[in-house]
């Protein structure tokens, strides 16, 4: 006999905020490949990081969380959402800073 494998279902939300987690991490090399070429997209760079990134990392959170509140078992999507907006935001606000670092050695 063949053991029992049971489906795993596949929340809506859960596959909704992984999509939006990628696509904002595909998107975040984009304005830190900018600043490679002596910082030419610096303003580019600074107003995604304050009008684009910062919003819907919050947005992210606060979805999260409300479905944390209804469906406990999202509270671990919650951190993950939370600790990947923290990073990315504090990446994008010392890129500048990073690069120095890495063109040092």
């Amino acid at each position: 006999m063949h053991p029992s494998t049971s489906r795993r279902n596949l929340d809506p939300f859960a596959i909704a905020t992984v999509v939006a987690v990628v696509a904002v991490l595909a998107l975040a090399p984009l304005p830190v490949a900018a600043q490679v070429a002596d910082m030419p997209g610096y303003q580019l760079l600074q107003f995604a990081r304050n009008y684009i990134i910062a919003p819907i990392a919050l947005f992210a959170i606060v979805i999260s969380g409300v479905a944390a509140f209804v469906r406990p078992e999202m509270i671990k999507t919650t951190g993950y959402v939370a600790i990947i907006a923290v990073i990315l935001y504090f990446l994008l606000a010392n890129a500048d800073r990073v690069l120095q670092v890495l063109r040092a050695g």
